[in-house]
């Protein structure tokens, strides 16, 4: 209660020196206080949108058709997933190099409106995926999903599970579509279109990216 009260008290400051125009104070103080309010308003919207994704993963979660459903766990990302995704680094079956570690520290402050999903099977990391709405809201970009690359309990299953938290968390938004960006072979193409996904290519060479593409009713 006490952090909710200071919150707002931080934003009526916020409010009240943007509405005076920052008249009276010095330079210095004003890019302190646009510091603050821009940084207060970036944690405001990481609460309510981290809200929103863990609706979506417990919503799904919670309707699982596996029996072995009281092992799988939907959870944000955290330094203990980005550690033990780490370990995939040196793994020869891996497909990608993405640095999850680094990667997503960065991929996270930039998009707090995110989509992120990591998945366990009991203590063990099973997949690690992420995504972003576009400017307008009307789309969420699936730009990275990811399964353990060796020895994986929930072979066959990580795809499945991504799609569903992910499209469930598009519509929660109030996108429209959810695009699966740059798979990476053909054979991965066909897997997504028995999802009812559909293959566009790059519309040019600017836009050199092909994705996947189903709208969200």
């Amino acid at each position: 209660m006490a952090n909710g009260k200071g919150n707002n008290i931080k934003f009526e400051v916020c409010r009240f020196w943007i509405m005076m125009g920052f008249s009276t104070i010095s330079l210095a103080h004003k890019h302190i206080i646009q510091g603050r309010c821009m940084l207060a308003t970036h944690q405001d919207a990481e609460r309510r949108y981290e809200s929103l994704r863990e609706m979506a993963r417990n919503s799904i979660g919670n309707e699982l058709p596996y029996t072995d459903r009281s092992n799988i766990h939907l959870r944000g990302i955290c330094q203990k997933a980005l550690l033990q995704a780490k370990l995939w680094d040196n793994d020869p079956k891996r497909l990608v190099d993405w640095p999850w570690d680094s990667g997503y520290q960065d991929y996270s402050y930039r998009n707090p409106k995110r989509f992120e999903l990591a998945t366990w099977y009991g203590n063990t990391l099973a997949g690690l995926s992420l995504g972003r709405p576009s400017y307008a809201g009307t789309r969420l970009r699936l730009e990275f999903i990811e399964s353990r690359p060796s020895s994986s309990p929930l072979k066959g299953r990580i795809v499945p599970i991504t799609i569903s938290v992910a499209e469930l968390y598009a519509n929660i938004i109030g996108a429209d579509e959810l695009r699966i960006i740059d798979p990476v072979d053909q054979k991965l193409v066909e897997y997504y279109t028995s999802f009812g996904y559909r293959y566009k290519t790059a519309v040019s060479e600017k836009n050199h990216k092909h994705y996947l593409v189903k709208a969200i009713l």
